[in-house]
């Protein structure tokens, strides 16, 4: 069985999608890019997009009483993949899995977006 989550503290979908959905043991989390939950760009840099992306991921695991100590898997993509803007999201990447004991599998690609710089997925494990 599978269940929606629904939260304020991440942007509302802009599509015919979930912000996320529990099923059985796993979050699965809808792409989460650099906007505010009220909608608002965090901005043109892609070290403030990557940070809204990751606190839009943490206010939908909230909804389900979990952390981003729960991620098992991420999928992150960035709209130019160089060095250096590889370099800026890892920054700010590290700083948000500093406390994690374990870090999630991920993968970073380049992606073709509109409007962002930054875009995230992630899958969770909960109890």
């Amino acid at each position: 069985m599978k269940q929606m989550i629904q939260t304020l503290n991440a942007p509302q979908p802009s599509g015919p999608y979930s912000q996320g959905v529990q099923s059985g043991n796993f979050i699965f989390i809808s792409g989460q890019d650099g906007v505010h939950p009220n909608g608002d760009s965090a901005g043109n840099t892609i070290a403030a997009q990557a940070a809204a992306s990751l606190e839009n991921i943490k206010g939908i695991l909230a909804e389900k009483n979990a952390s981003l100590s729960n991620i098992v898997h991420m999928t992150c993509h960035l709209a130019n993949l160089n060095e250096e803007n590889v370099r800026e999201f890892n920054n700010v990447y590290a700083s948000y899995f500093e406390d994690v004991e374990i870090k999630p599998a991920r993968i970073t690609i380049g992606s073709q977006m509109l409007g962002v710089k930054v875009e995230i997925t992630a899958i969770a494990s909960v109890n």
